[in-house]
């Protein structure tokens, strides 16, 4: 997020000031064999190629050619697939939003009553600095297959989760369990238990987690009529727009900025499963 925070300062300001930036810390994620970037990541290895800086075996303001560098990061950044690169990301948003809201809607036809949790997943904020992408998958795998081995999701019939990265938060993920309502009953104790995996598999990193299904934050929505969570009868119209709302969460398309700047390739950000 810094690199991106330094090529958009070079765009709106070429004659920008470029001391101190960590270029040894930052040339340590060049991976393009297993990773893929934003196009404002790969504007920076761009400039970077530019100025020799790949070449180099010392990076210092010394080896590098600052003005070789801002002009390889203007170039790529008049191409048309740096400039699409927003627009498409809106329009996969757009995409994913649809498929989830029509997703949850052949959930809720099929059960008469659905038990709904939202909760999301991230880390310690004093180990963001030592996490990787790559760590957050393998997390994220790890859940997943739970669903197989732990009897607490016997009665599992739908999820989704969405990895995001924010400033604030770093690595996050946002995600949504449905039982059967038939067989469940107590929301807050299976997204509690669900929170406790989770802390369990990101113990090295002080993993933490967001209940949506607790009593106070479900008391917050339900006196503004928005509740979605908890126990879902498909005859109650009104709770199965709110679940519907509160699922569709994952693909908000005001969260222009919590996109994944790196990502192993090959690998989704957003799913869902059955």
């Amino acid at each position: 997020m810094n690199i991106e925070a330094l090529v958009e300062r070079i765009i709106q300001n070429p004659n920008a000031s470029l001391s101190f930036i960590p270029f040894d810390i930052w040339l340590s994620l060049y991976d393009p064999y297993r990773f893929q970037y934003s196009e404002q990541i790969n504007a920076f290895w761009f400039g970077c190629h530019q100025a020799g800086l790949f070449e180099s075996n010392v990076i210092s303001y010394q080896t590098l050619q600052l003005d070789k560098f801002v002009q390889g990061i203007l170039a790529y950044s008049s191409q048309d697939t740096f400039k699409r690169e927003l627009s498409d990301q809106r329009y996969q948003t757009k995409a994913n939003r649809e498929s989830l809201e029509s997703y949850i809607r052949s959930i809720q036809e099929k059960y008469a009553r659905l038990l709904v949790l939202r909760i999301d997943f991230g880390y310690a904020k004093t180990k963001i600095g030592s996490l990787c992408i790559s760590d957050v998958y393998e997390h994220l795998g790890s859940m997943k297959q739970f669903y197989y081995e732990n009897p607490l999701f016997k009665h599992l019939v739908a999820s989704g989760w969405r990895i995001e990265q924010g400033k604030e938060k770093g690595y996050h993920i946002h995600a949504f369990y449905c039982f059967k309502g038939s067989e469940h009953q107590n929301d807050w104790y299976l997204a509690q238990e669900i929170g406790r995996l989770w802390k369990a598999i990101t113990v090295d990193f002080d993993g933490v987690y967001h209940s949506c299904n607790t009593p106070e934050n479900k008391a917050i929505y339900q006196r503004a009529n928005r509740l979605g969570v908890g126990m879902i009868h498909r005859g109650n119209g009104v709770s199965c727009e709110n679940m519907v709302h509160a699922l569709s969460y994952l693909t908000k398309p005001e969260k222009d900025d919590q996109y994944l700047r790196m990502k192993p390739k090959g690998r989704r950000t957003f799913g869902k499963t059955q």
